[in-house]
């Protein structure tokens, strides 16, 4: 039984690194930043994802031990490329060889612990996001930009999920909230009171959109 999850294992491992490897150039956005912590500002994020290289030197490490261990004790050479991905494939075409040799009782729990490691990387949990009455009575009082306010939604919770910077235009639009009066530069943004806007896109009903008929 455990030779046979010991060889789904393998089988996923290539797949895992490959997926390891783009969330550690952040080309996948996931949204966290180091050891576990989302990351909460706006501003751009690292090109790196330093958890992400972490786990996937770790698997790098145990695969390349697992085979050494394998080519020394079984007498057998390993030719292949020095990836991960290639590392795991040879072991999985080679589980008897590993099954049999001295130690290998060590693995499947070894590699199933950096895997599940590598798991919460990939695809972290989702955020549950926690607002009090002194976070939203901030947010509130604030003076911001349709883009800004899109932004500051996204800390909110679940019903303001949708307020987007078009939901702030067409509210707008729709005469139900009005910028701040300015004076302010010809090239400045229009800017809205935050409440008018909070209070007004849980008023007004989201209308559905529908496709157009071919």
């Amino acid at each position: 039984h455990e030779l046979k999850l010991l060889q789904r294992l393998l089988a996923e491992l290539p797949g895992l690194a490959i997926e390891l490897a783009i969330t550690e150039t952040k080309q996948a956005r996931i949204g966290v930043l180091g050891r576990g912590r989302r990351e909460r500002s706006f501003g751009q994020p690292l090109p790196y994802d330093f958890d992400a290289a972490e786990v996937a030197e770790e698997l790098h490490n145990a695969v390349v031990g697992w085979v050494r261990l394998v080519c020394e004790q079984r007498a057998v050479t390993y030719a292949g490329p020095a990836d991960t991905a290639s590392l795991a494939r040879w072991l999985g075409r080679h589980v008897y060889s590993l099954a049999v040799t001295e130690g290998a009782e060590g693995c499947y729990p070894e590699l199933r612990g950096i895997a599940k490691r590598a798991d919460r990387v990939v695809c972290p949990p989702a955020l549950t996001i926690v607002v009090d009455d002194t976070k939203l009575a901030r947010a509130r009082a604030m003076t911001l930009s349709a883009s800004g306010i899109a932004s500051l939604s996204k800390e909110l919770g679940e019903e303001y999920r949708n307020l987007t910077r078009r939901r702030v235009h067409v509210l707008k639009e729709a005469g139900e909230i009005s910028p701040v009066p300015g004076p302010w530069r010809p090239d400045w943004p229009l800017l809205f009171a935050v409440g008018d806007v909070l209070d007004a896109h849980l008023r007004v009903p989201i209308r559905a959109r529908h496709a157009k008929a071919g």
